[in-house]
């Protein structure tokens, strides 16, 4: 394959080309450049073991051109390859991507850059991304974002080239941009833009995108300006009937932040230079308010989803893996934005709820909609995106055909649910809606009807009807005379082998050999030494062979059809124009399929667990309701081999904090989990894993789970656990839950305590949210006795002997030991680690109980019967009326409170004054 390149080039060729390959500007390693040179791509440099290590996983094939010191590394890719590489470029590995051609094949110095695209810049490359049906290349949304450092405001704008859509929005942040993170990850744009300045701000920028896992494009911080944009905007925006034709008048401008971003937006796309796009775009306010707050930490610890460029292969299952039994590609689509999106609007959480009860109840309508209804249906949105574009053909206009064709089916099997009784849930959501797009759509089925040639469907062949023209009609009556031959020269052929026509010997076509016969491998010995007949290929399915009067006629039949193919382009340019006019209705049937499609795929997981899911019922916002009875974890209850152990869990307002200890492995961390889970499944209008579940609307979903270094990024664990603490402080509020596990694990035990302690004590007291704290530091359960609120659970461990048991039972009250030894022995440690770890264990308790006499039972003993004496002093002493009390008498009642303690003999507190003195 790399000897093409030689033919083309010679030597000093080669030369010119390195040199001029070199003199290009810098570019960041996450752009990668490909020269067209006609039938084949080449990439050079660096770009060229990128690409050979991920297509070939070898740079076997990697190459040399140039002499002397100036050579050049090279790779040549076919137009398949190049196709397929571009789209893992742009859509899964998150790359940059720039095409050089040079046209008349000029001097190897005169290329040019003819294309690029970027992850939120696909509009040069639709025609390779729309060749086929693919469910990764819609959503690819841009987000500009300006910050307005003296008013300490975030203006944003969305750009959505799939809907057309401009969002902008405003609001106020803090300096981790925790809102802004917010709006990433719930609308999930492919690509941010903002200011190229070396500021603070900005900075903290990239990182949110980096932990995000999007695209940071930088831009000069002159385009973040509404310099020229309402004049722009004038163009692209498609106003209403008797609307003023002026950008200026429409109640966004006023928002010179947001609009600054949207500019810089606009020009990155250069959507101005594309006419096509003139009066298509919409402009509205980006309400991140509809939307429960998930920052990426959350995200991360409640394993919602898998990053875009890590797609999970066989790791552990995220929500979105679980909740996904969608039968569309606009399904798979919208379920990973709806898991991101968990909403606040009670109404329409439980208008989701009441159709996937309907159908969890209705098992003929579940089957039906799964096993048939749903899944034979195109993605629409891609079709409709293709009608937009006039980029369709008749295959395309067929496939829409069909898909409507069989909705009336899809409504009577809706409307037939529930016994009969339409539900209205049901049908003003669904039924309804789609009826009337149905309508819209009745047009574009007759046109199709009358011009498509029906009876050639089945063959593959999408034509116009002869009817249409009188020419089309004469090469039609040829092309039917010419397979009346075929017939006829099939049943020659097998009396000439003594072969059953359309039995043992076939007639088949395809596009690549038109028309061939076909046998099986069995019946190769009537072939041999056969003269009349020559083979085309052998493989599974038999031998394909042709007689020279097949030949023939496969020849005359294919120049035929490229005559009428040739002929109906007229036609069918007519076709693909007028059905672009009904795009509109198309991703109108699209959005209500895919929602019917992931409220079918809720009931299909909820009516399939192992374990029954049952419907939550939410409570308005602010009720401060959240009970959930024998809760599990969604995905790991799923694990092979695991008999999962159901718990309980109840916040109240006597009841808020819960600080859960116990030990290593012992099912704290997926305790915390479920419950963050199974708050979010509730949220965006799924059943949960529960045997029952009461929850008001949260507004926020606030995640700390899990230590690990962020070395690319520059954070420690303990500076990473930090920043996203600081982010859960400052959103906490009432209506929030809050998951923390293992907090200040990342510095000195003291301090960590000493940190886990004070925002343990500012959730509990301060914010009062909803909040599960799972830690080893055993002295935050003390806070139960200074803040009424804070309530102690553990998970249950029993210990005998030598046997060391994990019950993962959630129960009231503090756990007294760690059980740490105990694990490390479930571990395998070797003998000699475990002994020493005991020995070491002794050696470093506390002062106090080295001078405790008696064995390790007798000592844990009264180490806990003294922290009770203490703890019941500290409660007098706290019920002492100090306003009335003199400082003698408030000495003597303190004296008199120590030797009642002193009293009971207790060597604990023996040792404890010892120590003082």
């Amino acid at each position: 394959m790399a000897s093409k390149l030689q033919l083309h080039l010679d030597e000093n060729q080669q030369n010119v080309f390195v040199s001029y390959f070199n003199s290009l500007p810098k570019k960041s390693a996450l752009t990668l450049r490909f020269f067209n040179r006609g039938d084949f791509y080449t990439v050079h440099g660096a770009d060229a073991e990128t690409a050979a290590r991920y297509i070939f996983r070898t740079t076997s094939f990697i190459k040399t051109i140039g002499s002397g010191k100036e050579t050049l590394d090279t790779m040549i890719l076919n137009k398949n390859q190049f196709e397929s590489y571009v789209k893992d470029l742009l859509l899964v590995l998150q790359y940059r991507v720039e095409v050089y051609s040079n046209p008349g094949k000029k001097s190897q110095s005169s290329w040019t850059l003819e294309f690029k695209g970027s992850p939120g810049n696909l509009s040069q490359f639709e025609d390779i991304l729309f060749s086929s049906d693919s469910d990764q290349v819609l959503g690819n949304s841009v987000l500009g974002v300006k910050y307005d450092g003296k008013t300490k405001t975030v203006g944003v704008a969305l750009v959505d080239n799939v809907d057309h859509s401009f969002s902008v929005a405003e609001f106020p942040d803090d300096e981790h941009f925790s809102n802004l993170e917010s709006v990433i990850v719930q609308f999930g744009p492919k690509e941010c833009i903002g200011a190229s300045d070396s500021s603070a701000e900005s900075d903290q920028l990239k990182k949110i995108t980096d932990r995000c896992g999007i695209m940071f494009t930088a831009r000069r911080k002159s385009e973040l300006s509404v310099d020229g944009l309402a004049q722009d905007l004038s163009r692209l925006l498609k106003f209403k009937d008797g609307q003023q034709q002026n950008a200026q008048a429409i109640p966004q401008f006023a928002l010179t932040v947001a609009m600054s971003a949207l500019n810089a937006v606009i020009k990155y796309l250069e959507l101005i230079s594309d006419s096509e796009k003139f009066g298509l775009y919409r402009i509205e306010n980006l309400d991140r308010q509809r939307f429960v707050y998930l920052d990426s930490a959350a995200v991360s610890a409640l394993s919602v989803s898998s990053p875009s460029d890590q797609p999970n292969k066989g790791q552990a299952m995220t929500i979105v893996d679980l909740l996904d039994k969608c039968r569309t590609a606009q399904g798979h689509r919208l379920l990973q934005q709806w898991v991101k999106q968990p909403l606040k609007d009670m109404n329409v959480i439980n208008e989701r709820l009441d159709i996937v009860e309907l159908i969890f109840n209705d098992t003929i309508l579940r089957q039906s909609l799964y096993e048939e209804l749903l899944r034979k249906i195109p993605d629409l949105q891609v079709l409709s995106k293709k009608l937009e574009r006039k980029k369709s053909n008749l295959q395309d206009c067929y496939r829409i055909f069909q898909a409507i064709h069989k909705l009336p089916s899809l409504i009577k099997a809706l409307e037939e649910s529930n016994s009969g009784e339409c539900h209205p849930t049901l049908r003003d959501a669904i039924i309804d809606p789609l009826k009337d797009a149905i309508k819209d759509m009745a047009k574009y089925q007759d046109m199709i009807e009358s011009t498509i040639d029906m009876s050639l469907v089945d063959k593959g062949e999408y034509l116009v009807k002869a009817e249409f023209d009188e020419d089309l009609q004469n090469l039609r009556e040829k092309m039917d005379e010419l397979e009346d031959s075929l017939g006829v020269e099939l049943n020659r052929a097998a009396r000439d082998l003594s072969l059953d026509p359309k039995k043992t010997l076939k007639l088949e076509s395809n596009s690549q050999f038109g028309y061939f016969f076909r046998v099986t491998l069995k019946e190769e010995k009537c072939l041999r030494n056969n003269k009349k007949y020559h083979q085309i290929d052998t493989n599974k399915a038999g031998i394909r062979f042709r007689s020279d009067k097949l030949q023939e006629i496969n020849e005359e039949y294919l120049a035929k059809m490229e005559q009428y193919t040739s002929h109906q382009e007229s036609i069918v340019s007519e076709v693909t124009s007028i059905a672009a006019g009904y795009a509109p209705s198309l991703q109108l049937i699209s959005g209500l399929l895919a929602r019917l499609d992931v409220l079918t795929s809720f009931a299909v997981v909820a009516s399939s667990s192992c374990n029954p899911y049952v419907r939550p019922k939410m409570f308005s916002q602010g009720s401060r309701r959240f009970k959930l009875s024998e809760a599990r974890h969604p995905c790991v209850e799923l694990v092979d081999n695991v008999s999962f152990i159901p718990n309980d869990a109840e916040f109240s307002e006597e009841s808020l904090f819960h600080v859960i200890t116990g030990p290593n492995m012992g099912g704290k961390s997926t305790f915390i989990r479920s419950i963050g889970c199974i708050a979010l499944m509730a949220h965006i209008g799924s059943f949960v894993p529960c045997s029952s579940a009461e929850i008001s609307i949260l507004d926020a979903i606030l995640a700390r789970v899990g230590a690990s270094d962020s070395t690319l990024k520059g954070m420690s664990t303990f500076m990473v656990e930090m920043v996203e603490t600081a982010g859960i402080l400052k959103m906490a509020t009432r209506d929030s839950l809050v998951i923390i596990d293992e907090l200040g694990r990342g510095t000195s035990t003291y301090e960590g305590c000493g940190i886990a302690w004070a925002i343990a004590e500012h959730l509990a007291a301060t914010a009062k949210s909803f909040s599960l704290f799972a830690t080893h530091f055993h002295e935050l359960t003390r806070l139960a006795d200074e803040i009424e609120t804070v309530k102690n659970f553990h998970v249950t461990a029993t210990t005998l002997a030598d046997a060391f048991t994990l019950l993962y039972q959630v129960k009231p009250g503090a756990c007294d030991q760690s059980f740490g030894i105990h694990v490390a022995q479930m571990a395998r440690f070797p003998d000699s680690v475990i002994e020493e770890a005991k020995t070491k264990l002794l050696e470093l308790e506390d002062y106090q109980s080295e001078h405790v006499g008696g064995n390790d039972v007798q000592k844990r003993k009264y180490i806990l019967e003294g922290e009770e004496l203490i703890k019941g002093a500290l409660s007098k002493c706290k019920l002492l009326k100090l306003d009335e009390m003199t400082d003698d008498e408030v000495q003597a009642q303190i004296e008199n409170l120590s030797k009642e303690v002193q009293s009971h003999d207790n060597p604990y507190i023996a040792a404890l004054l010892n120590r003082k003195t």
